[in-house]
């Protein structure tokens, strides 16, 4: 899918590449290299080489290994975002501790992560190297300054027996889209989120489905309602909030008195149009004034004819405040088009419980 950046970078983006293995800081400054918007501009084999490195300035953004020697990398991580503020990928292979860890690392500032780079002979290892450049990229553009903290703690899932909404009577869709720091920003609202009886969340994130998939994993126990990704067709249930990875959009009809969502890959050729516009675009048409838009943290120019779509069909708009996301570009886009409002995550948390109940 053709991607829309918002700005030319004057210089090659400076990138301190932090793994306690020689191998891999070579197979990643190989990856990165073959990019000349990217310049491997250090490599450090340990925290503490990669703290007195970053101490000396220069660089854009920064990947972390999770497991590292000494200071393993949520160590590391805390102190960069305490001293050196620096926009930061986590490098994880996703197995036992690292891939807990990994996701930790979202909650103290981290942007985003990717998988440890593998040879396995099927064509990935391609396919992983694009989305560490990709990955990288959009991470360097990032407002660091809003990286904050989040504290988050487990939850009691709602008892079924609360909930005595039906597929059928569901009245009211919320979808929620993000992209580039949008890890934090749904970390922070999902919490917040009751019972919701006159229907589900829809979350789409400008997130691969590879990466997606344990995000969701790691976020069921601070979600009071059940977590479920979905690529193919569901019958949509109050009560539920439903993940979309990147480039799938979905699709409502009616299936009886409930209502189907289909979601299938759907890569857009325009710069101006992604799978979120034909999201809202269905769910629009679908719902009408029963449907609540909401925007976080995102860098894309997606999103604008979808929204056009809910404002005719008398539908609401919000967005979390630019100021507290790590990517303003998407709500600062709407506010300027559209005037809608803005609100913390935890007051938006609020507004869709009241929506549906």
């Amino acid at each position: 899918m053709k991607e829309t950046w918002l700005n030319s970078q004057d210089r090659p983006i400076r990138v301190l590449v932090v793994d306690d293995s020689p191998m891999m800081c070579k197979a990643i400054e190989k990856i990165l290299s073959e990019d000349e918007a990217i310049e491997v501009a250090g490599k450090a084999l340990s925290g503490k080489e990669a703290l007195h490195a970053l101490a000396s300035g220069g660089f854009d953004v920064c990947t972390l290994d999770v497991h590292m020697p000494g200071m393993n990398g949520l160590s590391v991580l805390k102190n960069i975002m305490v001293k050196h503020p620096l926009p930061t990928l986590m490098v994880s292979a996703f197995t036992g501790d690292g891939s807990k860890i990994t996701f930790e690392a979202l909650r103290f500032g981290a942007v985003d992560f990717f998988k440890k780079p593998a040879r396995n002979g099927d064509g990935q290892l391609e396919k992983q190297a694009e989305l560490l450049r990709k990955s990288l990229k959009r991470a360097s553009r990032v407002q660091v300054k809003a990286a904050r903290y989040l504290r988050v703690h487990p939850v009691r899932k709602e008892s079924d027996g609360l909930n005595h909404s039906s597929p059928e009577e569901m009245e009211r869709v919320c979808v929620v889209y993000g992209s580039t720091g949008s890890y934090s920003s749904v970390l922070a609202l999902v919490p917040f989120l009751s019972q919701l009886p006159k229907g589900p969340v829809i979350i789409s994130m400008g997130v691969d489905k590879e990466n997606l998939a344990p995000f969701v994993d790691y976020l069921q126990p601070y979600s009071r309602t059940p977590l479920n990704m979905v690529t193919d067709t569901v019958e949509l249930a109050p009560s539920q909030i439903y993940f979309l990875p990147s480039n799938f959009a979905a699709h409502f009809d009616r299936a009886g008195k409930a209502w189907e969502m289909t979601v299938k890959q759907r890569p857009i050729e325009s710069s101006k149009e992604g799978a979120i516009d034909l999201t809202l675009l269905s769910a629009s048409e679908s719902f009408g004034p029963n449907l609540l838009s909401i925007f976080v943290s995102g860098d894309s120019f997606y999103g604008v004819t979808g929204a056009k779509e809910v404002i005719r069909n008398n539908g609401k708009i919000l967005v979390q405040k630019p100021g507290g996301c790590l990517a303003p570009y998407n709500p600062e886009m709407l506010i300027e088009k559209f005037g809608v409002e803005s609100a913390e995550p935890h007051e938006l948390a609020r507004t869709i419980n009241k929506w549906m109940t």
